[in-house]
């Protein structure tokens, strides 16, 4: 069987599949409390992982409507799902229209949606991007919305361990290289950004890290990368990637290496400068190449998140962990989240 065929499995044996190795997410759905009052709202990446956490919810009676964090990481099979569950998946106004009485996001779509209509109907709401939390934090905010991303699980485990390792799986298996003998340029030294330089490094890599942020650099340093500003480092990079939730992040530099490899690892697609790249050419299916200040640059995954939009994402085992932190970190929001004022909170480790 072609290895990278994973997607061809009959999607009833991806899903038991799935079922079998997401067991604490199955086990936290199976804990929840009747949900039958309750209008969940959800932005997420569709999924085979994430159809198996929005069950735990649905299975507990919350009705649910769901916007596509990315139409670029959205299975269309997953979507035909959904819907067998009486699951629409619509724009984010339509998610506004229906009248959620609570949220639970990957990028705060819906929470800005209302904020910026004025609809005061939601109760309470949980993030769980860095991206979502810091658009979040620019409102005047109605209700209180819960930090998910903070949490141990989701911060360390997650963001640090299974973003860095299935980014460079994706991106290894669909354009059929390695690491070894070339340098990468890491953007951002958060969780993300450490997780990927580390598995940069363990496959073979020479890692470099962009770090606006002093401390944040000297970290960087402490874990043995050589640190410096993007607009130096790029002339060097084989490879540059992006991890910092931060538009404009990768700006489109006059030093670019010939034949440099642009990769988002972030939530959103506008951490590279698209635009500036200029006029596509399909080179593979996951890479095209265009012209800047008259150097070829490669970009993957037309700049979308690199390891959904050209791959399965994390781990089914490794995502299991922040499945199951999303469900139970709904499940409490929804039973405390009327007692917190509005703004954003910490979510109980």
């Amino acid at each position: 069987m072609n290895p990278t065929a994973w997607q061809s499995v009959d999607l009833d044996a991806r899903l038991a599949w799935a079922n079998r190795w997401m067991t604490h997410t199955k086990a936290a759905g199976q804990a929840l409390p009747r949900l039958d009052d309750v209008r969940l709202a959800v932005t997420s990446h569709l999924d085979l992982k994430a159809f198996v956490m929005l069950s735990a919810l649905l299975d507990a009676g919350a009705a649910m409507m769901v916007h596509e964090a990315d139409p670029a990481t959205t299975h269309t099979n997953i979507v035909g799902l959904l819907g067998d569950c009486g699951v629409t998946v619509g724009s984010v106004g339509e998610c506004v229209d229906w009248e959620p009485t609570h949220t639970v996001e990957m990028g705060g779509d819906i929470v800005v949606e209302a904020a910026t209509r004025g609809y005061d109907g939601i109760v309470a709401g949980v993030e769980t991007t860095r991206t979502g939390l810091s658009r979040i934090s620019a409102l005047t905010l109605a209700h209180p919305v819960f930090d998910a991303d903070a949490l141990p699980l989701k911060n360390h485990l997650h963001n640090r361990f299974a973003v860095g390792s299935s980014t460079w799986q994706t991106v290894l298996s669909r354009t059929n290289l390695s690491l070894h003998g070339l340098v990468v340029v890491v953007v951002g030294y958060g969780e993300v950004g450490g997780g990927l330089a580390r598995s940069a490094r363990g496959h073979g890599a020479q890692v470099l890290v962009a770090e606006v942020d002093p401390a944040r650099a000297t970290i960087a340093t402490y874990d043995g990368f050589e640190t410096g500003q993007l607009a130096e480092l790029a002339a060097r990079a084989d490879v540059i990637v992006t991890a910092t939730g931060r538009p404009g992040a990768v700006p489109a530099l006059p030093n670019f290496k010939p034949g440099c490899l642009l990769v988002n690892a972030g939530h959103s697609p506008d951490e590279i400068d698209l635009p500036a790249l200029g006029p596509a050419t399909r080179v593979i299916p996951a890479v095209t190449s265009h012209q800047v200040n008259g150097r070829e640059v490669l970009l993957f995954a037309d700049g979308h998140v690199a390891n959904l939009a050209a791959g399965d994402g994390d781990s089914l085992n490794a995502f299991d962990l922040t499945a199951a932190v999303i469900v139970n970190s709904t499940a409490w929001m929804i039973a405390n989240g009327h007692n917190y004022p509005p703004g954003l909170h910490p979510l109980p480790h």
